[in-house]
């Protein structure tokens, strides 16, 4: 397990490595002690450590085990001198024994000891004793590695508490360092979706995380497609590893904390009364107290089990008869309060040969699919028996398939559920799945439409609108609904202003109704992010986000809504807030995001990675963005559920011609054409635009692609205006600079940041005003548009260029050099070498580095055989090359000038 511990990257603890050998090195303590769980890596943070202190320290280990701590000071045999078996019996020779082994070692010059104490938490109670007293000398330093909580290191712990060690709980890893320690196993990119589910099944444990990505490459679970890895399925078995540390927890403890431990497995969650009846309050007590149980968050008196796959590995151990016997004592000891308690606990029910109640069936399978656990629903909703409920059963299942990507499954489970709906709320059901099923059609307008008529005619057989009643106004609010999106799917949003207010009146007038069912809201809930997806597009981002906000207020109201209206709800918001410039707020919301449930991240893990490439790339940082969008169109051909593939294809093409890159992403944009459906069409207006950028052939000579400027305008007739601005900003990227005013215009109207820095760019290209341009450059930094502020001063360094002010114009360059860092690390290819690039002479150089010697124009001159004005022109024109005025900028500048690439700039 040790050896395990030390695979783990070091540069995953790096910052505990450097606080851990800050530590040993303080004079006022003596030494510092580390308290984990089992996998944590103790070990490889002890061995950066020792890195880091290589030359200042002697280190020596202690391995401590279970063998060695029935031996008296058994750990400590390796220090002592030889002694006879009676020296033994007295704590205080062998401490002298041991000091004098030390000191032997210190007079011969060695470095200061440090004693390396490993599994600290097996040492025998006289081995701690004298560590103790050895650390009170100051005669050496200890480092000590230790699972928390354990008896045998009190008196080593008491020494924490009084200031002399100092203490360090290794908490699990982040997020970002479970992704880092992925892409390192890995080899690629990761899809960060993927990487933040195996976070969370392994609850940050690093030998637990590096055993799921073994076990789920192995089994096909984690795939590679072009270089990219992302997770299909979570991973479907446990790795020795983990199964051999479930059974070594289980045979640590006693019955009733086993007990306790294997019933938290089994229903994944239980209030504490009734696990105390069942294992007994003091084990339960002692469980928590040793930080293997804890509470949920915000849920008083639920506990789970502090490790996730102890979890699962607790419940393969379990034998199905067992099983059986704890359950029944739960149900014994609570009766119904349990057996609504969470999907798992249904599942567990079917697992030992219960039948359920048909309506706890589908209540579970409900709230599976309201997770995102759509196999767990699938396998709910199918167990529901032919009664009344059985529709109702079968339209979750529908929704299941759905959110699986099962198309024909879907569909066939949906056939006749409007027009067969036995009552109301049923065909409220029916209504919400197949309106979503139909948006996923290359026909969605059509069918919507459609399943608006069939509402209506059910509705009216059902009898259930009653004139002036709440559910008259619900139909209509639904219906508005249906209308509104059957727009949008068409496309034409140039008039859409009027269909998406009576559909915010009415959901608003709705608002109130009592009958908040789980499907009603749903539907709601897409109502409001239709209303924030045409606010959007007209560039009225402020509309767009209030109604964003509804739909979120809609889903925070009623937990049981489905995943997958979650999901396109999240979507419309971030495409607002992505146009709206509001970059800082929308990396929030992926960072929040990526903290939803497993199974979540599993569905819309390629929708998140598309987002996350889209933020970078319209922030300008087009390599970072096409590292996001790799892994996010490898998961997107497994599942697109909302239909996000062409679009990250085209962008994500564009962005590896851009940077040259010649790996298969640079043959995306061609794969459009054969895709098979074009998603959203703003989404699809733009994906063509970038498509057609991406093939048209590079290079500064070449004329812009006319299709980008046909594209936008297209947009335009449309109405999708959201799309014609980022299709305008390609066009000036790739130098149809023709297109200015037009995005002036646009986005005079528009509102947000990103908006703002486009108005100011394109202001000052139409005006062709250098100063104008500079300017606005600052707006964009301001804005984050990093590459808008690049291009908007390299054409002011071409405007000078031009009018043959060659000192401005290398101001202009330096400027560019010198902001590098405040521009991210972006840069423009298309400029000219001969105005991108400084060329200086061979003389011109070597006369600079005589400059930088110290060496004065007069000693240059002798030096080449020069009259001192030659010299003296010679660095006039270096200086008007450099952009400078003054030697003392030579330095910096001259040395950036040779650090930057020759050929090719960074984005």
């Amino acid at each position: 397990m040790q050896h395990q511990e030390q695979t783990v990257p070091e540069v995953l603890r790096s910052a505990e490595a450097d606080q851990v050998a800050n530590h040993l090195l303080d004079p006022m303590l003596r030494g510092s002690i580390v308290l984990a769980p089992e996998g944590m890596g103790k070990s490889a943070l002890a061995e950066e450590v020792l890195r880091r202190l290589e030359g200042i320290v002697t280190p020596y280990r202690i391995h401590s085990s279970p063998v060695l701590a029935r031996i008296p000071y058994g750990a400590l045999t390796p220090f002592m001198e030889r002694a006879l078996a009676e020296d033994l019996d007295s704590p205080l020779v062998v401490l002298r024994n041991i000091r004098k082994w030390f000191r032997v070692r210190a007079e011969a010059g060695q470095a200061q000891a440090l004693l390396v104490v490993e599994d600290a938490h097996h040492l025998d109670e006289a081995s701690s004793h004298v560590l103790v007293q050895l650390a009170m000398s100051g005669e050496l330093r200890l480092l000590v590695l230790s699972r928390i909580r354990s008896a045998n290191i009190q008196e080593l712990l008491s020494l924490a508490r009084d200031g002399l060690l100092a203490r360090l709980d290794l908490e699990p890893l982040s997020r970002d360092a479970v992704h880092r320690l992925c892409v390192q196993e890995l080899g690629g990119t990761v899809l960060r979706a993927s990487s933040a589910v195996l976070a969370q099944v392994s609850g940050g444990n690093p030998l637990y995380a590096k055993a799921l990505l073994d076990g789920a490459r192995r089994r096909g679970e984690l795939l590679q497609r072009n270089g990219s890895w992302y997770l299909r399925t979570l991973p479907a078995a446990l790795e020795p590893t983990v199964q051999d540390l479930a059974k070594r927890l289980l045979a640590s403890r006693s019955d009733e904390e086993r007990a306790a431990l294997e019933a938290v497995a089994l229903a994944k969650i239980l209030p504490r009364p009734a696990l105390s009846a069942v294992a007994g309050p003091s084990a339960v007590q002692a469980l928590v107290d040793e930080g293997l149980l804890l509470q949920v968050p915000d849920v008083p008196d639920q506990l789970q089990l502090a490790q996730p796959l102890h979890a699962h590995a607790i419940r393969s151990l379990v034998p199905p008869v067992r099983s059986i016997e704890i359950r029944r004592q739960l149900m014994q000891g609570s009766g119904h309060a349990l057996r609504f308690q969470n999907t798992l606990y249904a599942a567990w029910a079917l697992d030992c040969g219960e039948a359920p109640e048909p309506f706890e069936l589908l209540q579970a399978a409900r709230s599976a699919n309201a997770e995102g656990d759509a196999e767990l629903a699938l396998r709910l909703a199918q167990a529901v028996p032919a009664d009344a409920l059985a529709a109702r059963a079968r339209i979750e299942a529908a929704v299941a398939h759905l959110t699986l990507g099962n198309l024909s499954d879907a569909r066939a489970g949906l056939e006749d559920a409007v027009s067969g709906a036995a009552d109301v709320e049923t065909l409220d059901m029916a209504v919400l799945a197949t309106a979503q099923l139909a948006a996923c059609s290359e026909f969605a307008a059509e069918r919507l439409r459609a399943l608006a008529r069939d509402w209506s005619a059910r509705e009216a057989l059902l009898g259930g609108t009653g004139s002036g009643t709440s559910r008259e106004r619900w139909v209509a609010a639904g219906q508005s609904v249906l209308a509104l999106w059957a727009r949008i799917a068409d496309g034409n949003l140039l008039t859409p202003g009027e269909t998406a207010a009576v559909t915010r009146k009415l959901l608003d007038e709705d608002a109130a109704n009592p009958e908040r069912t789980a499907d009603r809201t749903g539907l709601r809930a897409l109502g409001y992010a239709l209303v924030c997806e045409v606010h959007t597009a007209a560039g009225a981002t402020s509309e767009a986000l209030r109604a964003s906000e509804e739909a979120a207020r809609e889903l925070a109201a009623n937990p049981q809504v489905q995943s997958r209206v979650r999901g396109t709800v999240w979507v419309r918001r971030a495409f607002a807030l992505l146009h709206a410039g509001n970059f800082e707020e929308l990396g929030e919301l992926l960072a929040a995001e990526l903290r939803t449930s497993p199974q979540y991240l599993l569905a819309y893990g390629g929708s998140i990675g598309v987002i996350e490439g889209a933020l970078e790339i319209h922030q300008g940082r087009f390599r970072k963005g096409l590292r996001r969008l790799k892994p996010a169109i490898a998961a997107l051909r497994f599942r697109d559920p909302e239909r996000l593939l062409p679009y990250a294809l085209a962008v994500g093409g564009y962005a590896a011609v851009v940077v040259e890159d010649d790996s298969p992403a640079a043959s995306f944009a061609g794969e459009l054409r054969g895709l098979g459906y074009s998603g959203p069409k703003g989404l699809e207006l733009t994906a063509r635009a970038f498509a057609a950028a991406a093939l048209s052939p590079q290079g500064g000579e070449e004329p812009p692609p006319p299709q980008v400027r046909a594209l936008a305008q297209e947009a335009r007739a449309l109405g999708q205006f959201a799309a014609e601005k980022d299709i305008l900003e390609l066009a000036l990227a790739v130098g149809d600079l023709k297109q200015a005013r037009r995005l002036m215009d646009l986005t005079d109207g528009f509102e947000g940041g990103e908006a703002a820095a486009l108005h100011a760019y394109a202001a000052a290209v139409a005006a062709d005003n250098p100063e104008r341009m500079v300017t606005a450059a600052d707006e964009a930094v301001r804005r984050r548009k990093y590459l808008v502020a690049v291009e908007c001063i390299g054409h002011a360094i071409r405007y000078y260029g031009a009018h043959n002010n060659l000192r401005r114009q290398r101001a202009l360059i330096q400027q560019l050099r010198r902001r590098r860092e405040e521009l991210a690390g972006v840069t423009v290819s298309y400029l000219s070498p001969s105005v991108h690039q400084v060329r200086l002479t061979r003389r011109e150089h070597e006369i600079v580095e005589l400059l930088l010697e110290g060496a004065g124009t007069k000693d240059i001159a002798a030096k080449f055989t020069l009259s001192q004005r030659t010299v003296e022109g010679h660095v006039y024109r270096i200086y008007v090359k450099l952009g400078i005025s003054k030697r003392t900028e030579l330095e910096a500048v001259y040395r950036a000038l040779e650090a930057e690439p020759k050929v090719h700039a960074v984005l």
